[in-house]
């Protein structure tokens, strides 16, 4: 029992460093001065290209059936869609507010997953969810100037969800680096159709410090978190892995103060809800211990 407790700790650690690590997407998102479409493509086309060649290196074979690249695909496009709005929503407000809207997936989770994931619904999970929901509406009622950025980031808090749900179904059956690229591949390639469709090519250009900013943001925070998320959902549940990602905005409003200062401050109101939504990732270790002690 000791060596079990000690196994899940070092996850729930783990899972912790990597949020860390994802908080600063959304500040290397607003360092990066070029189109939130370039960073998107340029993030997804450098990290599938690093991933490729682990893979080789690893001598990892690709070959997967038609079946499961269309899985694989389907879930990327999604994945590739969130990311256009969760940079496109710290564009158009700040990182603060792309940050806290993405604290919503947890209630968006507790939603989608007795739906497609066939899991029974547990009214502690949308306990939980709400309450973030309800720290994100006590910030943002006092950000109305924001709006746009405000929705843009709900859309990609809720894709995220519905990433992470797809995600979890293939995680037991591929290689977690595998699986990256496939997925970043193809976020890769809804980025493509969708400046080929609506974009011009000076879109595109980005400068030398933003190519410096966009390779820490393709290996750093998205090829080392992509792949080693799918590896904790293995062993930790889809709505544990959300709800610990509400951390990120935390984490992502200290570290956007000290680097953009007073462009990030907020109101008063929008710390408030913060700690509302930080009180309910503390809330949610103490009803899992209780569901378990129930169950035993």
């Amino acid at each position: 029992m000791g060596f079990s407790f000690l196994s899940n700790m070092r996850d729930y650690l783990k899972l912790h460093v990597l949020v860390l690590l994802l908080s600063f997407t959304g500040i290397l998102g607003k360092l990066i001065e070029a189109t939130t479409l370039a960073v998107v493509f340029y993030r997804t086309l450098v990290a599938a290209v690093a991933l490729f060649l682990i893979l080789y290196i690893r001598k990892v074979n690709l070959k997967i059936s038609l079946s499961d690249l269309g899985k694989l695909l389907f879930v990327g496009f999604i994945l590739g869609l969130h990311w256009l709005c969760f940079f496109g929503s710290a564009k158009l407000s700040t990182v603060a507010i792309s940050l806290v809207t993405f604290s919503t997936t947890s209630f968006f989770t507790s939603l989608l997953e007795p739906i497609l994931g066939k899991k029974k619904i547990d009214f502690r999970e949308i306990m939980l969810g709400l309450l973030a929901v309800a720290g994100v509406a006590v910030m943002f009622s006092f950000e109305v100037q924001y709006l746009s950025g405000i929705l843009l980031g709900l859309l990609g808090a809720f894709l995220c969800a519905a990433f992470t749900i797809f995600n979890s179904k293939l995680t037991h059956r591929f290689d977690s680096q595998l699986i990256s690229f496939y997925e970043l591949s193809a976020a890769f390639l809804v980025c493509l159709v969708v400046y080929l469709a609506f974009y011009e090519k000076q879109d595109l250009i980005m400068s030398q410090q933003d190519w410096v900013w966009l390779l820490v943001l393709a290996l750093v925070c998205t090829v080392i978190p992509h792949a080693q998320m799918i590896k904790i959902m293995k062993k930790i549940s889809v709505f544990t892995v959300n709800l610990s990602l509400n951390l990120e905005p935390v984490y992502g409003v200290v570290l956007a103060y000290f680097i953009f200062g007073d462009s990030e401050r907020m109101s008063k109101q929008f710390y408030l809800g913060g700690a509302l939504v930080l009180l309910s990732v503390f809330l949610q270790p103490l009803f899992l211990n209780r569901k378990s002690v129930a169950t035993i």
